[in-house]
């Protein structure tokens, strides 16, 4: 008797023991499929950074880009699933407030303050302020919503991604940093509405879908861009379809699909997480202009590059201690 419950006792930890390996086995698989969808996001954004460069150093605006990469963005998917899928429209009225201000501060507002930090300052500037982002939203889930708790993996992680981000757009020199006029207001409010637009996209992509969000958001901040620049001005400019042919290939590249990618990484990765990874972004900005615009590539940058890499194993590291 006393062998037969033995052998059920241990029949039993040996079953606790596969269902523990499978839902381990899965969170791990869920947080990979995570990191790709972010690793995608950062790398269109990251082209689309010199595509940009390219446009605007030709007969194009910044305010124009800006402006109908989302609204072209926001015309596709709503004619999409109006014609496909209608209920993704559907929401509760108490939440539209925060997809209006998702829309407006998260997306439109990021946008222009950190173009017109570009402009009043320079690139390296603007990258680096905006990426101290994850530092903001680490700070906010550890002492105001209490969802993470801090340790040595999460101090070291945003410490080596930020030095990183330091080094690859500034070559470690401070002399390419420089905050003057509007930019010292312009430059550390683009920080805050990133590191708020991936919190209240987080919170919001528990409710809804990602296409709902998406749709919200940039239609949103194509209203906010129609109030700043009326069709009037738009249509004054004399753009002809191949202009906006070009105008649409740019808010697929650099909007829809890195958007949507980043979404897909949201929902499987907490905020802190999505946006260490997200740092990225200025190293596929470094090596696309390397080779598309045949801009410099130093050693400095490379070992920036390390550390951003390096900073994003340690967050992992984080997340499989947790697990």
């Amino acid at each position: 008797m006393g062998i037969k419950n033995k052998l059920t006792i241990i029949e039993i930890w040996q079953m606790n023991l596969d269902v523990a390996k499978t839902k381990n086995s899965r969170i791990l698989s869920s947080r990979f499929q995570g990191l790709i969808f972010i690793v995608i996001a950062t790398l269109f954004w990251g082209g689309s950074a010199s595509i940009a460069k390219i446009l605007m150093s030709s007969r194009y605006d910044t305010l124009i880009i800006a402006q109908t990469r989302t609204s072209i963005s926001f015309i596709l998917l709503a004619v999409f699933f109006l014609c496909k899928n209608s209920k993704i429209f559907k929401i509760s009225l108490s939440d539209l407030p925060k997809f209006a201000i998702l829309g407006v501060v998260g997306i439109a507002i990021t946008n222009y303050a950190y173009y017109f930090t570009i402009k009043e300052s320079s690139v390296s500037t603007a990258i680096l302020i905006q990426y101290t982002a994850p530092v903001w939203i680490l700070l906010y889930s550890i002492a105001i919503a209490r969802s993470e708790k801090l340790n040595k993996w999460k101090v070291l992680s945003p410490l080596f991604a930020l030095s990183g981000c330091f080094f690859v757009v500034t070559s470690a020199s401070f002399t390419n940093i420089s905050l003057k006029g509007w930019a010292t207001i312009t430059g550390p409010v683009s920080a805050f509405t990133y590191a708020y637009q991936i919190l209240a996209k987080k919170h919001l992509l528990k409710k809804y879908s990602i296409w709902t969000v998406l749709i919200y958001a940039f239609g949103f901040a194509g209203f906010f861009w129609l109030i700043i620049n009326p069709p009037g001005h738009i249509l004054a400019k004399g753009y002809v379809l191949n202009d906006w042919a070009i105008f649409l290939l740019f808010a697929i590249t650099s909007i829809l699909i890195p958007h949507t990618a980043f979404a897909a990484g949201l929902r499987l990765l907490s905020a802190s997480v999505a946006s260490i990874i997200s740092t990225l972004e200025p190293v596929f900005a470094i090596v696309i202009a390397f080779f598309i615009l045949g801009e410099m590539l130093t050693f400095v940058q490379l070992i920036g590059a390390v550390f951003i890499i390096f900073g994003i194993i340690l967050i992992q590291i984080s997340n499989h201690f947790k697990n």
